[in-house]
């Protein structure tokens, strides 16, 4: 076990015996088997899906808005394969329900003010209402960052805000 599975062990603040699992940027996730998964967003953005009648659920992890049908980094691309891949399993998108985060701006205290972030959240809601997914709770458009843990069987979901980076002359 390395130090950064052993800290988001450490952390998890789901229990539960189910794998932990930790997406990096551009990665999604879907096993019909329980797990808990655990990701970092500045001004990527992650879309937690669950479908309460199956108890299933996954995550995405984008970095950009939008790319072709197979670029799983990108927002409307990665949301889409997660619905496909939970659709596959029986899950139905009228039951699913989508947590949204992250498109934050991490580096705003050093005066950039423009910010992929809110791009990628203007793709995940569009595809979301396309395929009549309602998002039922976010953490959007911050400033710093957010940690997220899943539980693919429950739904629950927790975050920690994480401080913005702030400039030296800053109090």
């Amino acid at each position: 076990m390395d130090e950064v599975e052993r800290r988001i062990r450490r952390f998890m603040p789901l229990g539960g015996n189910a794998p932990i699992v930790r997406l990096k940027p551009g990665e999604l996730f879907f096993d019909p088997k329980p797990h808990r998964l655990a990701t970092l967003l500045g001004s990527c953005v992650a879309v937690c899906l669950w479908d309460e009648r199956r108890r299933m659920g996954g995550m995405t992890h984008s970095l950009i808005p939008s790319g072709g049908k197979e670029v799983l980094h990108a927002t409307d691309a990665s949301i889409r394969e997660l619905v496909q891949r939970m659709v596959r399993a029986g899950c139905s998108t009228v039951m699913m329900r989508a947590k949204l985060f992250g498109g934050f701006s991490p580096l705003k205290g050093f005066g950039v003010q423009k910010s992929i972030g809110a791009a990628n959240i203007e793709s995940a809601v569009e595809v979301l209402e396309d395929y009549g997914i309602a998002i039922v709770a976010q953490e959007i458009l911050g400033d710093g960052g957010i940690v997220i843990y899943q539980d693919t069987e429950t739904g629950e979901v927790n975050g920690r805000l994480i401080s913005p980076i702030r400039h030296a002359a800053d109090p």
